[in-house]
């Protein structure tokens, strides 16, 4: 893959993942600003990350219908300019769970392009190598993000913060404009049609499943850390500022973790990622001081950060190239489908059953990721 091509990719990726890692620490608060209670700020972002996962999902049918990437990519960027405008102008809690529905569609749709698309374009040893450098633009938006849009709000408030992330957002259709896309031959889009009357194989499944457990303990993390920080009486800039700080010290983690993938293999990288999970879930439930929640989420930055880019490069590795497309949305969707599960699930747990309970479910789920890598066989599927 050329310098040129990774960096247009990377430019593209870190700006959905700075404005969600700014953005998700503080919409349960927006949400309660607006009237909703504890329960009902899970299920809005619950329903948000339902839009995301079905942007994920929608974007393999995109990719193997129309056999382009770029183009919708460019456009799901210009869409999510003035629907983050107007998520400053709400005054209702279903105005709110519309318009951000909609902008997490589009990223959605956003990021599971651009796995596809370097999927497409690295070459089989640097996989690991090149999804770890992408998978550093969470750790870089959540430093940004987690600064920057909780200085904003803190500062200017939400509405001032919206326009200015709008104006920012202005940056994701200028990159991806930037990224080449190799043109489409007859022969491919007849093998794709070929490709989906089989399946992905029982690995992909495990490890797709793996990964829902996990993204559901993980999204465990971000609803009770937001709600934990605000009962303690931690400001907006002090909660988005954990992303940010835990993201900066787990930030070059899965890069170096997908370097050493490529020539050592990949399934001791993943189950160490999900053990992680499992030790960040245990480090909330004891989390009363500021730099306690850094460490919770600079565990939860590791674990994500190794999902994405060991877990992407080994869909990479199982699945022919006809059958990449649907792999790499599927297996991006996992994480908001995770979103989905989790906050809904979590949010409600939360208000019948109290925390002590819920922590020890979120570690159960992360426990079960681990168990489903077992079986595995990193073979690739012909």
């Amino acid at each position: 893959m050329s310098n040129k091509q990774l960096a247009a990719l990377f430019l593209c990726s870190l700006v959905p993942w700075t404005a969600g890692n700014g953005l998700v620490p503080l919409l349960p608060i927006y949400a309660t600003q607006l009237g909703a209670d504890t329960a009902m700020a899970g299920y809005y972002l619950a329903f948000s990350y339902l839009a995301i996962a079905l942007g994920a999902l929608s974007a393999g049918w995109v990719s193997d219908t129309f056999r382009r990437r770029k183009l919708p990519l460019v456009i799901g960027g210009f869409i999510a300019i003035p629907v983050t405008w107007f998520m400053g102008q709400v005054d209702s809690i279903w105005r709110l769970t519309l318009l951000t529905a909609s902008l997490w569609f589009c990223g959605g749709i956003g990021l599971a392009l651009i796995g596809i698309l370097t999927g497409l374009s690295a070459g089989e040893q640097e996989r690991g190598r090149v999804f770890g450098i992408l998978s550093l633009t969470g750790g870089v938006g959540a430093v940004v993000g987690g600064l920057g849009i909780g200085w904003l709000v803190e500062s200017l408030g939400f509405k001032v913060m919206f326009a200015m992330l709008a104006t920012f957002l202005l940056l994701w259709p200028i990159s991806a404009s930037l990224i080449e896309e190799k043109g489409v031959r007859r022969a491919e889009s007849e093998n794709a049609r070929q490709q989906k009357q089989a399946g992905l194989g029982k690995s992909f499944y495990l490890l797709f499943f793996a990964n829902i457990l996990a993204s559901v303990a993980g999204f465990f993390i971000v609803l009770i850390r937001s709600i934990s920080m605000n009962d303690l009486g931690f400001n907006s800039f002090e909660i988005s500022s954990t992303g940010a700080i835990g993201g900066l010290i787990a930030l070059p983690l899965p890069m170096i973790m997908g370097w050493f993938s490529d020539r050592l293999g990949r399934k001791t990288f993943l189950h160490a990622g999900y053990l992680v999970a499992m030790l960040s879930i245990v480090m909330l439930a004891f989390s009363n001081a500021l730099w306690h929640f850094w460490i919770v989420i600079m565990l939860q930055g590791i674990s994500m950060g190794n999902a994405g880019a060991i877990g992407n490069a080994v869909v990479t590795d199982l699945l022919p190239k006809e059958s990449l497309a649907r792999g790499m949305a599927l297996f991006g969707s996992t994480g908001w489908i995770g979103g989905v599960i989790g906050f809904a699930v979590a949010g409600w747990f939360l208000q019948n059953l109290g925390f002590t309970l819920t922590f020890v479910i979120g570690g159960i789920l992360a426990f079960g990721a681990v168990v489903l890598l077992f079986p595995i066989k990193l073979v690739p599927q012909t």
